[in-house]
């Protein structure tokens, strides 16, 4: 992987990607199918205490969901083989809770199965997804339950061919002990070409890491350079922005639905995403040194539902348009140095054979792209050699206009892949100017673009009630709330109750955040929020005051 930098004497610096790392940073978009007991109960997270007969897909076509994923244009797509609820998807031996027990095929499918042989054949890498919480498992949070896990991974790391990606969340994970090196040992034995997604415990072991949020948005900065201790005990700030010279490189992947749930729920067939979404999640993912991971959930047929299916088709259709001709394509080059063998002139070319380096004297070249006439201009993508770790710690686009130069991006990190929109300018000549870097910068790529506006998104009414159709439940004191997706909101009413004090915590995508406490008065406790919360599909309320569920009622709005 150096060769090609070592010849021209050029080194790395500071925390650099394994081979593992840079196949995940090619893939750049991957798709993710949370499919299983909860798309038939209705439910985001279950129990384990469902009945397996209710699993019964009627018109099952895992080639039709793998199918989108090539069409769409992503190279990778992860299965939900178990969720938290326990529930297998495919014939393992350590459990009855799978499909074994279920209608579909009279007992004999194994979804797992169809799916890595669907990915074979389109040319999709294939990923597992493994829920380390089992709650329908009594062995779960025992020793023993380390040897089921791992029965039950080296099942799927052996039975269905090449696996990319291990991914691992925390839900649960704070309140059992895990063997988390013999399950990475065990990943790393089986199939060592997979990435491991996780944090927590598996820190120590991990190649990608959460970027902090499911709202489908990395940190400006987003590095890939982090401590690991941001990872054992999740701080979701550290998690979404990483730390220039951090200890580790583990790049952060983005993982946001296309739906507001994880599952599928028919009541939100019409709350899909739409392409100009999908479009500004590629630019906080895929255009911010990160990887995008976007949930497609199958619904109750076994079908990726057709506005699903119609939204994510547009967007790849407006992605290849946006970047498909580089405006600075005929530009002259001139940089500030160059290095004897890399040229300028390599940044207009696509791929990552070539490449610009100044010289060891230069650390903030500054390059110039001259055009033949004045063109708009309002996207731009810069990448950096990643392989080589981050160096640069401060770039600055300009465009000349009106006599000046006028900065129209600006950046701490560059990455794999820095992307952004910007307002459209109209010029003869862009510069890139390094401004700050830990060593001798070098990029691949640089183009300039320029991207229609699409419609604007319909954000809905503010005055529905967004928990009209919540799951709610009563537990220790806890008023516990699950809304079935993100829906943003800006206020919580819990009514129905005794006068009292109530703390509300919000559910962040592995642990609850303490928010604020209300006095509830003639029956109604309130929060209002000065910015809407659009990261969070969970909520509790605990109290000390005794509570009826027969009465009482919560609204979000």
């Amino acid at each position: 992987m150096m060769e090609k930098f070592e010849k021209y004497g050029i080194k790395p610096y500071g925390a650099v990607p394994n081979a593992r790392q840079m196949e995940w940073y090619e893939r750049e978009k991957m798709i993710f199918f949370h499919f299983g007991m909860n798309t038939f109960t209705d439910r985001e997270w279950g129990d384990g205490t469902e009945n397996p007969e209710l699993f019964n897909p009627t018109e099952l076509d895992v080639r039709q969901w793998v199918r989108t994923v090539r069409d769409a244009g992503f190279k990778c797509a992860i299965i939900t083989a178990k969720h938290h609820d326990g529930f297998c998807l495919w014939q393992t031996k350590y459990t009855e809770h799978s499909i074994k027990s279920s209608p579909y095929k009279n007992g004999k499918g194994d979804i797992v199965r169809e799916f890595t042989d669907a990915c074979a054949e389109f040319g999709i890498k294939a990923g597992i997804y493994l829920s380390p919480w089992d709650r329908h498992e009594p062995s779960w949070g025992k020793d023993e339950y380390n040897d089921f896990y791992v029965g039950q991974l080296t099942e799927l790391l052996t039975g269905y061919g090449k696996i990319w990606e291990c991914w691992w969340d925390g839900a649960g994970s704070t309140e059992a002990v895990y063997d988390w090196e013999r399950w990475a040992n065990t990943v790393r034995t089986l199939q060592p070409d997979a990435v491991i997604f996780g944090s927590l415990g598996a820190t120590p072991w991990v190649d990608v890491r959460w970027v902090g949020n499911e709202k489908g948005i990395a940190g400006k900065p987003c590095y890939a350079t982090i401590d690991p201790i941001s990872l054992e005990v999740e701080t979701t700030r550290e998690l979404n922005s990483g730390k220039p010279g951090g200890k580790r490189f583990i790049p952060a992947e983005v993982d946001v639905s296309i739906r507001p749930g994880w599952f599928y729920h028919s009541s939100q067939d019409e709350s899909v995403r739409t392409p100009e979404n999908l479009m500004d999640l590629w630019f906080t993912s895929n255009g911010s040194n990160a990887g995008l991971l976007l949930n497609l959930p199958p619904d109750r047929r076994g079908r990726i539902h057709e506005n699903d299916v119609s939204s994510l088709l547009a967007f790849e259709q407006r992605l290849r348009a946006a970047f498909e001709n580089n405006l600075l394509g005929d530009a002259k080059v001139n940089a500030s140095s160059e290095r004897e063998g890399c040229s300028s002139a390599n940044l207009l070319q696509k791929g990552r054979e070539s490449f610009y380096a100044p010289t060891d004297s230069d650390k903030m070249p500054e390059i110039i792209f001259d055009l033949p006439e004045k063109r708009d201009i309002n996207a731009f993508i810069l990448e950096e050699a990643i392989e080589l770790g981050h160096k640069i710690t401060d770039a600055e686009i300009y465009a000349f206009v009106d006599g000046e130069w006028r900065t129209v991006a600006k950046s701490q990190c560059v990455g794999y892949r820095l992307s952004e929109k910007f307002d459209t300018v109209h010029t003869k000549s862009v510069k890139i100017k390094i401004k700050s870097a830990y060593d001798t910068p070098v990029l691949y790529f640089f183009g300039a673009y320029y991207i229609a506006d699409g419609k604007k998104e319909n954000k809905g009414n503010k005055n529905i009630n967004l928990a009209e159709n919540a799951q709610v439940e009563i537990t220790d004191g806890a008023i516990c709330v699950n809304l079935g997706g993100i829906y943003p909101f800006s206020k919580i009413i819990l009514g129905g109750v005794y006068d009292g004090e109530y703390m509300l915590s919000l559910f962040n995508g592995f642990s609850f955040d303490l928010i604020g406490t209300a006095i509830a008065e003639k029956g109604e406790a309130v929060w209002n929020f000065d910015k809407i919360i659009d990261y969070s599909y969970r909520f509790k309320i605990e109290t000390k005051v005794d509570v009826d569920r027969e009465k009482i009622n919560i609204k979000t709005f």
